[in-house]
């Protein structure tokens, strides 16, 4: 083993003790596709246990039926080395594109709905302390560039958390302070089997075209922009939960009632409210009336409903995904559907 590769399987360990090992669990389930990351993330702790011999490791894998015969291969593949290195195995499958049709949306959105679902199904069968997924460096800040090419605000910034929830689990991302090429280095030099994704190199993907063809050339602009951008994640990130904190009080004291159909607020302290309050205040209600899964709503929404609030003038908006919101004198109502479960996603 390189000194290299030591230090770098050193540093993983001390950063899951520090921040992500369970207490009073003994159990993790460890997302595995069969790329270099979560094989990486999988040796570390099945095959090297940095974490410690006595955690528990379950590798679930899921097919989304988007590469044929190679969906098949990638599980067969995680199960036998998962299975050699000592974890327990959980195999699910899905199709993708047919719940992306029947669903209205894209197919990526829906493999990673599919995916949760399956690690939330898993994680409570095995009583686990959460599930540990191979993102790292370079994919927040994949995910932070795209955003903001695509318009976001400073949540979106946020992106992929350390420590989340989802689907009612536990999801924590312990590579995401490792870069690829640093987890790669370590699969390579310690003997870490693998499969590459073809899709992974086709530039028609807008995740690769920034991989291959953006970020080189911001590179060249300030060759530690993943660290500037990755820093700018986190401080939006702590910005946007104090925030959250404060528009979800400001919401506490104006709700009047809220009932199957109908959240009722006293205006005055919304409209009253600086505009980063009231816009959150707004997608908060936006997300009680959504159906699940609809997608989130636009800067350009969001930004007409704060003026239609705070002109005061009667009348009704309607809502992304179904439903109203409606002023009227004194008051503030988000109206959803009768046959709709709220809960959009945020």
């Amino acid at each position: 083993m390189t000194r290299r590769s030591h230090d770098l399987a050193v540093a993983f360990g001390d950063h899951w003790k520090r921040y992500f090992a369970p207490q009073g669990a003994d159990t993790v389930v460890v997302a595995v596709s069969g790329g270099v990351d979560s094989m990486a993330l999988l040796a570390l702790l099945a095959r090297d246990h940095v974490a410690g011999s006595e955690l528990r490791i379950v590798a679930a894998h899921f097919d989304h039926h988007t590469r044929g015969l190679e969906s098949a291969e990638d599980g067969r593949f995680v199960a036998e080395v998962a299975s050699r290195w000592g974890a327990d195995v959980e195999l699910g499958e899905g199709d993708a594109v047919a719940d992306a049709i029947a669903g209205g949306g894209g197919p990526q959105a829906a493999a990673r709905e599919l995916r949760y679902r399956f690690l939330a199904r898993i994680a409570a069968e095995h009583t686990a302390a959460s599930v540990a997924t191979g993102h790292h460096r370079d994919d927040r800040v994949e995910t932070v560039l795209l955003r903001l090419v695509r318009g976001t605000s400073p949540e979106g910034l946020a992106a992929l958390d350390p420590i989340e929830q989802h689907h009612g689990v536990l999801i924590v991302r312990p590579l995401l302070a490792f870069s690829r090429a640093s987890i790669l280095a370590w699969a390579e030099a310690t003997g870490v089997p693998f499969r590459d994704d073809p899709s992974n190199l086709e530039d028609r993907y807008p995740r690769n075209r920034m991989r291959h063809e953006v970020l080189p050339l911001l590179a060249e602009l300030n060759p530690r922009v993943d660290e500037a951008i990755v820093r700018l994640s986190a401080l939006a990130g702590s910005d946007s939960a104090f925030l959250s904190a404060a528009a979800d009080d400001l919401l506490s004291t104006a709700t009047e009632s809220r009932v199957e159909t109908t959240w009722r607020l006293v205006a005055a302290p919304l409209v009253d409210a600086p505009t980063a309050l009231l816009s959150r205040a707004v997608i908060s209600g936006w997300a009680w009336c959504a159906p699940h899964r609809t997608p989130p709503p636009s800067g350009e929404w969001i930004a007409g409903a704060v003026a239609f609030l705070r002109r005061g003038h009667g009348g009704s908006v309607p809502i992304p995904g179904g439903g109203e919101l409606r002023r009227s004198t004194g008051w503030i109502e988000f109206e959803r559907c009768a046959n709709d479960r709220g809960g959009g996603d945020e």
